[in-house]
């Protein structure tokens, strides 16, 4: 799932994305940024921020970041990122080891299934840099809640409108509201993590490349003698 960041630039405008006509959409999310590290959510049709996510440095040397999840004043979870050990959840006013509550296979991001009750409910990869809810694991089941990345559009008349990023809600969904907002999160900021460092190896590889080029061309060049195998 190689989902971005959407920069807006001064030349671009933003509007809301109208809701997908095939969801049956009971509540939208909107966020102001669509970078999950640090973010305020909307309900549509309102002023005033509902949820706020904010990652501050922790720890030693700030090497272990925190995620807090908010709601007006008050703190609905937090996240403690640590190393070579489990991440800490607090919620509810429970403290858990992150992947107890968030389940994921040992060597990728989806599924990823957390369970409220005795419901389990599923993430999975969507369209377009999207993510999907589903109550239940069986395959037949629908989908409850869908992520939306931003992105944009460019005009007949060449303008650029940015459409925020957003989480669209059917009514199940919306009974628990801020641990799908919660796992939801989490979800993008890892899924998008993993990219970064998915482009930063391949930007290592490629400088390698060049330098050998480079070396090679350069003793080729000087007349150099070449080891032999």
């Amino acid at each position: 799932m190689d989902s971005q960041v959407t920069l807006v630039d001064s030349n671009s405008e933003s509007e809301l994305a109208a809701p997908d006509s095939a969801f049956d959409t009971t509540i939208i999310l909107d966020f102001d940024r669509d970078d999950m590290i640090s973010t305020n959510a909307t309900v549509r049709g309102q002023t005033q921020i509902r949820y706020s996510v904010r990652t501050v440095k922790a720890g030693l040397a700030g090497m272990n970041p925190k995620t807090v999840f908010s709601q007006g004043e008050g703190i609905l979870a937090t996240v403690q990122r640590r190393n070579m050990i489990p991440d800490l959840l607090t919620l509810g006013g429970e403290t858990m080891s992150l992947r107890s509550w968030l389940k994921t296979p040992m060597f990728s991001s989806f599924p990823a299934s957390f369970s409220e009750g005795r419901e389990t409910y599923l993430w999975k990869e969507g369209q377009d840099g999207g993510i999907d809810l589903y109550k239940g694991s069986d395959a037949s089941t629908s989908t409850i809640a869908r992520f939306y990345p931003s992105g944009f559009v460019v005009t007949h008349d060449r303008r650029r409108i940015t459409h925020h990023a957003h989480l669209d809600l059917q009514a199940e969904a919306d009974l628990i509201r801020e641990k799908v907002f919660i796992s939801c999160v989490l979800i993008v900021q890892k899924t998008r993590k993993k990219v970064k460092r998915k482009r930063k190896a391949r930007e290592r590889n490629l400088m390698s490349s060049q330098e050998f080029t480079f070396t090679v061309t350069s003793m080729a060049a000087a007349g150099g003698v070449f080891p032999m195998c």
